[in-house]
């Protein structure tokens, strides 16, 4: 095992707390087991893009074309469009 000393801003020591409640409160063993869940996303995340390569190749063209030829719509737009 290995000690290090971390600091956390409120915010994240906050939520920290609280998944810590799931583990009866032990901050170590929640914080390992938040690590282990993120390599193993990342890892998904991977396989993901892997296997969806080529749409998302061809979308990220596509995206940068439209914004070359000058089509694209702003976030100020969007978010009227949606009302938000």
């Amino acid at each position: 095992m290995t000690t290090r000393e971390i600091h956390l801003d409120p915010d994240a020591d906050q939520i920290l707390s609280s998944v810590a409640a799931t583990y009866g409160g032990d901050r170590d063993l929640a914080l390992a087991d938040i690590l282990h869940a993120h390599q193993s996303v990342e890892a998904l995340l991977h396989q993901l893009e892997f296997a969806h390569s080529d749409e998302l190749a061809r979308q990220k063209e596509k995206s940068e074309r439209g914004f070359a030829e000058g089509r694209f719509t702003t976030w100020e737009e969007v978010k009227r469009r949606n009302r938000l």
